[in-house]
């Protein structure tokens, strides 16, 4: 996580457009802020990288209940009780504490040590829009969206008396620090941020200063903006004449020619309003600027006038914007994300792809277009072990060198029509969450152009959750030879075989073996994990050197544990022929139980073999779908061993 972020900023056109590769959000007039937490501590600040506490502590700490170390990009407003928000109100919160001050968060920069920038806008909200939802907290509310026209969508803000609409492309990157043509904003009214350059003299019953003096950046000349006297009252006057004396200076800062409409008291260019015009003049001045309030949010130097494009997303791409690196748009994300998109052919649907070139195992030089490859290669064989089972997804887009992340409750508003998913209750988001399901191989492709280095499917299927397949043992040594592993594994199978029980194995990817043992789905998961708690107690008592049933870490450091409890309602083990995010990119593989001996290592399958074996050998994992043991017998025959 940097120590600060510069939000990317939207360009501001001359009307509202239809575009079904946009989506439209509620235009917020408020302060716009980062709120970054590290270790359940908030620092919420500017653009310009100016604190916001203690002023809006409040925000602070309900952030800091986010159970995640994040960056939150969003604005600060004020609602009344209708919840319209209005920015004068906003400056007035500091004194007055009056209405609801909320965080309206839109965007997700950083999520658990990966920059999330690299995701494309839909994919950052679907994760944004989870994180909120966990949150539940008052003060801080997700921003959501619509996919309708544009035109309409902008209508609708009008009636609603919405300061306007920000639109954005759907499958945009983060452009950190930018003011960008993916982002694009329509105001139902004149606004600008202006330059505080001087003030006039008073005249009549006036108090304090007369207009004050406005200015904006052109390249770096300070142009004049225009004279601005309304929008003040007798408090106010003296609040800002008294902040404008410590920037007094006897120079002229403005660099072009202009006559005041009083006599002028020249100021150092620091001070940033915000005000309201109707219109502009054929000098470039506003007419009737009504002051709204000051922008500490703001520094002088980023004022410009903003001039509304005759742009639509369909020519913006012919106009050239660069930021203060002399980057055009396109070549500052160039820099951060190569965008070689490719699409793959699974059967009839085509499936685009992006950053195959990016390295995911950079020691081993494997690139996520290897990774795609070898998904693309053996679908067929991994397919059957995905199929109808929901999925835990587990994303790595940068690469196994920055943490990945889970993610169960996928947008099903924005997937491909090919992916399917299913609503399941979840307790602890008191909702249904929708879990992909990889029915097809252009799924797959998907999931894996996501990030998905592995593929984590449920024991059971989506037409009868609550019964598992399979039960599992997961075999994870400790600090003790694999050699231990293997002697556990055999002791298992052995064990189940003295009950008529029929199981396979395969390399877990990562260091340990799983064992599967089908049910027909014939057991519920309570009895399945009773099952598998009882096997795995019978085993430890004739291992008890090398293994351990006991699931804390510091209890079995040099002993293989027996993992049972993975045989519940939710949990995920990685599929048959699964990549696994380790060094050497290394492939959960099916074996022959003849296979399981002392010269077995983990090491022996990954990404480059395993395709050329499944191309001789076949699924030999085929009977683990469609085996049906009989638990009934199995039982019968426990209870003769226990009674002798």
């Amino acid at each position: 996580m940097k120590p600060f972020y510069s939000p990317m900023l939207a360009t501001l056109v001359d009307k509202p457009f239809d575009d079904p590769g946009w989506i439209f959000e509620r235009k917020w007039d408020g302060y716009r802020a980062i709120a970054s937490c590290h270790k359940n501590i908030c620092k919420l600040y500017s653009r310009n990288h100016q604190s916001y506490l203690p002023a809006f502590d409040i925000i602070a700490k309900a952030v800091e209940k986010i159970p995640h170390n994040v960056v939150l990009d969003g604005e600060l407003v004020v609602l009344d009780k209708n919840g319209h928000d209005d920015f004068q109100r906003m400056q007035q919160y500091k004194k007055s504490k009056e209405g609801k001050l909320v965080f309206e968060v839109f965007d997700l920069l950083y999520l658990d040590g990966y920059e999330t920038t690299a995701l494309t806008l839909l994919e950052r909200k679907s994760l944004l829009k989870d994180l909120i939802a966990d949150l539940d907290d008052p003060h801080v509310q997700y921003t959501d969206h619509s996919r309708a026209k544009g035109s309409e969508f902008f209508n609708k803000a009008r009636k609603r008396g919405w300061e306007g609409m920000i639109a954005k492309e759907a499958d945009s990157f983060y452009s950190e620090g930018l003011r960008s043509k993916q982002w694009l904003k329509v105001k139902h009214h004149k606004q600008q941020e202006a330059i505080i350059a001087g003030y006039t003299r008073p005249k009549g019953s006036r108090s304090k200063f007369g207009a004050l003096l406005l200015g904006a950046y052109n390249g770096k000349k300070l142009v004049f903006l225009g004279h601005c006297g309304g929008g003040f009252d007798e408090a106010l006057l003296k609040e800002i004449y008294g902040m404008m004396q410590a920037f007094k200076t006897q120079n002229n800062p403005f660099d072009t020619e202009f006559k005041p409409n009083g006599e002028p008291t020249w100021l150092k260019p620091k001070l940033v309003c915000e005000v309201k015009f109707a219109g502009m003049t054929e000098a470039g001045q506003l007419r009737q600027p009504i002051f709204l309030g000051l922008r500490t949010d703001k520094a002088a130097k980023d004022v410009t006038l903003e001039v509304p494009r005759k742009i639509t997303p369909k020519n913006a791409a012919k106009k050239v914007i660069k930021n203060s690196r002399g980057q055009t748009e396109k070549e500052e994300i160039m820099s951060k994300n190569t965008l070689n998109k490719e699409t793959i052919n699974m059967g009839s649907k085509q499936v685009p792809v992006t950053h195959t070139e990016k390295l995911y195992w950079p020691k081993e030089g494997i690139t996520k277009g290897d990774l795609l490859q070898y998904y693309e290669s053996i679908a067929p064989y991994i397919l059957p072990h995905l199929k109808l089972r929901p999925l835990s997804l587990h994303r790595f887009p940068e690469g196994i060198q920055k943490q990945g992340f889970y993610q169960k409750d996928v947008d099903t508003e924005h997937l491909p029509p090919f992916v399917k998913t299913v609503p399941i209750y979840a307790d602890s988001a008191k909702r249904d969450i929708d879990y992909v399901v990889c029915n097809n191989g252009a799924t797959l492709i998907y999931l894996t152009n996501l990030g998905c280095i592995d593929m984590n499917p449920w024991l059971s299927r989506t037409r009868n959750l609550d019964q598992p397949d399979f039960i599992v043992f997961d075999l994870d040594p400790g600090k003790i030879d694999f050699e231990a592993v293997v002697e556990t594994a055999i002791c298992i199978k052995e064990y189940l075989e003295s009950l008529n029980i029929t199981c396979y194995c395969k390399t877990s990817g990562s260091t340990g073996i799983h064992i599967f043992v089908p049910t027909g789905g014939k057991l519920d998961y309570d009895a399945g994990r009773l099952f598998a708690k009882y096997v795995a107690t019978q085993v430890q008592a004739q291992l008890p050197k090398i293994t351990s049933v006991t699931r804390a870490v510091s209890s079995r450091t040099k002993k293989v544990y027996i993992d049972y409890l993975q045989n519940s309602r939710g949990q995920t083990v990685a599929s048959a022929y699964s990549v696994r995010p380790k060094p050497g990119a290394t492939v959960s593989m099916p074996l022959d139980w003849t296979d399981i001996n002392a010269q077995l290592s983990i090491r022996d399958f990954d990404i480059h073999n395993v395709p050329g074996l499944l191309e001789s050998k076949g699924d030999i994992w085929e009977g683990v779908l469609t085996e049906k043991n009989n638990f009934k017998k199995a039982i019968q025959l426990i209870g003769e061993l226990e009674a002798k």
